[in-house]
């Protein structure tokens, strides 16, 4: 019983360590499918940014990037820019705005092919998505992807706007 609760314990206090380590947003510079450079920094003047992190050959991502899409119109009414950050290596980023192209993603496609995005928020399986506020906090967090949970981002975004809080202009 007290082994059970000391991983317990460990458990918890990993947990913790993890929030507190991404309670901030980490700055970034990267180039989009069309050779742009983004900058979180910049990106935040305008709005919150979402962040979906995904890659070709990811199924689930590629349905959550698709069940988004409806969505979109009502993210930029909002100022809400989303970013989906391809981490697909070098050798496949040529694919990466065809197959995005195809898709009719009205989203910005951010390419990460050393996978230093995914190091800096810790990401541990794909799809994960973020929503960080104007003020660089994180303030949503969401792994993994089945049918419906896109109803939870929109309605993440919807309540944050509704309480005038971290997505207020």
């Amino acid at each position: 019983m007290k082994k059970f609760a000391l991983l317990l314990i460990l458990l918890m206090l990993a947990a913790y360590a993890q929030d507190a380590k991404l309670a901030e947003a980490p700055g970034f510079t990267l180039e989009d499918a069309d050779g742009n450079i983004v900058d979180l920094d910049s990106l935040l003047t305008t709005g919150p940014v979402m962040m979906s992190f995904w890659a070709l050959w990811c199924k689930m991502c590629i349905k959550e990037l698709d069940a988004l899409k409806p969505y979109a119109p009502e993210f930029d009414s909002l100022n809400i820019i989303l970013l989906a950050i391809s981490q697909d290596k070098a050798r496949s980023v040529p694919k990466v705005k065809p197959f995005a192209t195809s898709h009719k993603w009205p989203y910005r496609i951010v390419l990460d092919p050393e996978n230093m995005m995914r190091r800096l928020y810790n990401v541990q399986a794909m799809p994960t998505f973020f929503i960080i506020d104007q003020n660089k906090k994180i303030v949503f967090t969401h792994q993994g992807y089945k049918p419906g949970d896109e109803d939870k981002i929109v309605a993440k975004v919807r309540e944050l706007y509704e309480k005038g809080g971290p997505c207020e202009q």
